[in-house]
C-alpha cells in the first residue's frame, strides 16, 4: 500500500473527474475508492507483470512492477481543447453541482474517457481549484507531467470536420496546446460533434494524420509522436511556439515550462517579465548558440533576451545544424552564464567597418544609421572551435549569426551594448579568419 499511497500523492492530479457520476474527487479520496481493489492484487499478478517488464527492461525490480499495476488501476484520460469565452465549469460549479452551458463539452470527454476504460478524467477547467494560489501553481508547473503520464489525451477540435481543414483550427493557435500536443504517449481527435478523426486507437500512430499536423504546426514527425522535454534545440522550439498567443500574458511563459523541462515560480501580475524568467532557466541548461536567433523587441529586463518566442527567426539549416560535428569540433560559447552584470558570453568580435567583411542582411533600425557601420561591431556567436586555445575561427564564405554591438555612449566604461534589430544579423567574410575571443556581457 505504500506505493499506491506514495503514487496517488506524488503522480496524480490535485483534483480528478470520477467518470461515473462526474463528481470531483481529491488524493485522499482516490485512495479511499481503490484501496480495496489495489489491496486485491496477488503476488501471481505481481510476478507476470515484472516478467512482461524485463522484456524491456531488465533491471526491472518488484515495486517497479506493483507502481506499473498501480498506474493502470488509476489510469485517467486527459482533455485538450480551446477554451469558450464563457460558459466553461469551473472548480466552483462542479462541487456546487451547477452546469453552465460549456458543462456538456465536458460530459462528452467523460464518455470519451469512458471508453478507453478510464474511471478518472482531468480537465483544466474545472480540476484546478484557481482560488488556492499554492494549487494553480502545482497545477501549472505538473501539467507537462500529467498529460504525458496519461493513459490518453482526448483532443476536441471544435473548428474542423475531417483531416482536410485540421490545419485551420483555432486549436493550434492556443499557447496551451502546444504541450497538449507533445506531452502525450496517446492521442485521441475529436473534430465538430465529437466524432472521431480516424478509425485509430491511438492517433499519434496515424501518420497520415500526423503528417498534416506536421505540416499545420511546423514541428517534426519525431517530435509529435516521441517529443523528450529539455532545453536542447531551444530555437526549433521556441518557433512552434512563435505563432500561438494566450490570455494572460504570463502564460506565454508558464505553458512552455514542461517543454523546457525547467521549474519557476509561477507569479501572474509579472506581465512580461515572466518570460525573461524562463529564458534566465533555460540559459542555466542551454550551451547551444541558436538560443540567439532571434530579433525585435528585446526583453525590458535584459536586452539578451526577446521579448517574446515571436522574436525567434529561421536559420538556414544548412549553417545551423551542428548535429554532426565530431566531439573535438564545437561552435559558440557553451559557458554562457547569468551575472550581475547581464548575460556573459564570449564573442567573435568583428569591426564591421573591415573591407574583408560584408553584413549580409540589412540593418534596418532607429540605433543604426543604414551602411554606417564605422561605431559598430559584430558579435559572432556561431563560431568555429576546435582546440582549447580561446581561440575562434570564422570560415569564408559562410554566413554567421551574430549581435550588433557598439559602445555603450552613456558609459564608456561599461563595454558593448547590444542593439535591436528587427531581422537576424549575419555576416560573411571573404578569407579565414582567426583571434582571440572577447568576453561582452549583454
Amino acid at each position: 500500500m505504500r506505493i499506491f499511497s506514495t503514487y496517488v500523492q506524488n503522480e496524480l492530479p490535485t483534483y480528478l473527474i470520477y467518470v461515473p457520476d462526474k463528481r470531483l474527487v481529491g488524493r485522499n479520496e482516490v485512495k479511499q475508492m481503490f484501496r480495496k481493489e489495489v489491496a486485491l492484487i496477488t503476488e501471481e499478478v505481481i510476478h507476470n507483470r515484472l516478467v512482461d517488464l524485463r522484456e524491456s527492461c531488465p533491471t526491472a525490480e518488484r515495486e517497479d512492477a506493483i507502481r506499473d499495476i498501480v498506474k493502470d488501476t488509476l489510469k485517467f484520460a486527459v482533455l485538450s481543447h480551446r477554451w469558450l469565452d464563457t460558459g466553461e465549469p469551473t472548480f466552483s460549479d462542479i462541487l456546487k453541482s451547477f452546469r453552465p452551458y460549456g458543462y456538456e463539452k465536458l460530459v462528452k470527454f467523460c464518455e470519451k474517457a469512458n471508453e478507453f476504460g478510464c474511471r478518472l478524467a482531468w480537465s483544466d477547467t474545472c480540476c484546478i481549484n484557481k482560488d488556492s494560489s499554492t494549487e494553480l501553481e502545482e497545477a501549472i508547473r505538473s501539467m507537462f507531467k500529467w498529460y504525458r503520464d496519461a493513459y490518453v489525451c482526448i483532443a476536441y477540435l471544435a473548428d474542423s470536420t475531417s483531416v482536410d481543414d485540421l490545419h485551420d483550427d483555432v486549436w493550434f493557435t492556443r499557447g496551451w496546446t502546444l504541450q497538449e500536443l507533445l506531452a502525450p504517449w496517446r492521442m485521441k481527435f475529436y473534430v465538430r460533434n465529437w466524432e472521431p478523426l480516424t478509425s485509430n486507437f491511438n492517433d499519434k500512430e496515424n501518420l497520415e494524420v500526423m503528417a498534416v499536423l506536421s505540416r499545420a504546426t511546423r514541428i517534426p514527425l519525431d517530435d509529435l509522436r516521441h517529443f523528450q522535454p529539455g532545453t536542447r534545440n531551444v530555437h526549433e522550439k521556441m518557433m512552434w511556439a512563435s505563432t500561438r498567443t494566450t490570455t494572460r500574458i504570463e502564460d506565454v511563459a508558464y505553458s512552455l515550462i514542461g517543454i523546457f523541462d525547467v521549474s519557476m515560480m509561477v507569479a501572474y501580475g509579472e506581465g512580461k517579465r515572466a518570460f525573461y524568467r524562463l529564458m534566465e532557466a533555460i540559459i542555466l541548461k542551454c550551451d547551444q548558440w541558436q538560443i540567439f536567433a532571434w530579433a525585435g523587441p528585446s526583453s525590458s529586463d535584459s536586452p539578451a533576451f526577446p521579448e517574446s518566442p515571436r522574436g525567434y527567426r529561421p536559420l538556414n539549416p544548412v549553417d545551423s545544424n551542428d548535429v554532426l560535428l565530431p566531439s573535438t569540433v564545437w561552435r559558440g560559447d557553451r559557458n554562457i552564464v547569468m551575472t550581475k552584470r547581464g548575460l556573459q558570453i564570449q564573442v567573435f568580435l568583428v569591426d564591421l567597418s573591415q573591407q574583408e567583411v560584408a553584413v549580409y542582411e540589412k540593418i534596418d533600425t532607429d540605433d543604426v544609421e543604414t551602411d554606417a557601420y564605422s561605431n559598430y561591431s559584430a558579435g559572432v556567436v556561431d563560431y568555429w572551435c576546435y582546440d582549447t586555445s580561446g581561440d575562434g575561427i570564422l570560415q569564408p564564405e559562410q554566413e554567421h549569426l551574430c549581435v550588433l554591438l557598439r559602445p555603450d555612449p552613456r558609459n564608456p566604461y561599461a563595454g558593448w551594448r547590444k542593439v535591436t534589430t528587427p531581422n537576424l544579423v549575419t555576416i560573411r567574410t571573404k578569407s579565414k579568419l582567426r583571434r582571440t575571443l572577447t568576453s561582452v556581457w549583454l
